[in-house]
């Protein structure tokens, strides 16, 4: 069994990638265990007046809409009958993603090739190239 992180931000080629992994398996009929993975940027603070419970507040109410971006390409795969869990985190895309890979024992990833990010000029996202430095293993970016 393969374990693959789909990585989803929501954007529409994040969505693709979803569909890519549903057919997939429809198929090749492959088995499959999906890690789902949004990962939230954390926001830069300034300022004497921000307490650890505003922060803390702020990181809960980021995670839950992690959790909530998460919701349409879990159904996706539940309707298509793959194994999946969803995990959420805060920082560093390229970062979180690389360190799920390692902590879930992922041999593969699977992103968009373009996100939500500004720019959108880019022919290739900086995200998708990032995590393709960070991790040792393959890529599969879908456009």
């Amino acid at each position: 069994m393969r374990t693959i992180l789909l990585a989803f931000d929501g954007s529409d080629s994040s969505k693709r990638a979803v569909e890519y992994v549903v057919e997939f398996v429809r198929f090749h009929g492959a088995k499959l265990q999906v890690h789902l993975i949004n990962v939230q940027h954390e926001p830069l603070l300034y300022g004497e007046y921000v307490t650890s419970e505003f922060v803390e507040q702020l990181q809960q109410s980021l995670l839950a809409a992690a959790a909530q971006a998460l919701e349409w390409p879990a159904d996706q795969l539940q309707e298509a009958g793959i194994a999946h869990k969803c995990h959420t985190a805060l920082g560093n895309v390229a970062e979180q993603v690389s360190d799920a890979v390692k902590q879930l024992q992922c041999d593969t990833v699977v992103m968009g090739t373009r996100g939500l990010g500004t720019f959108t000029g880019l022919l290739l996202g900086s995200v998708a190239t990032r995590v393709i430095h960070e991790v040792d293993v393959p890529v599969v970016l879908v456009k």
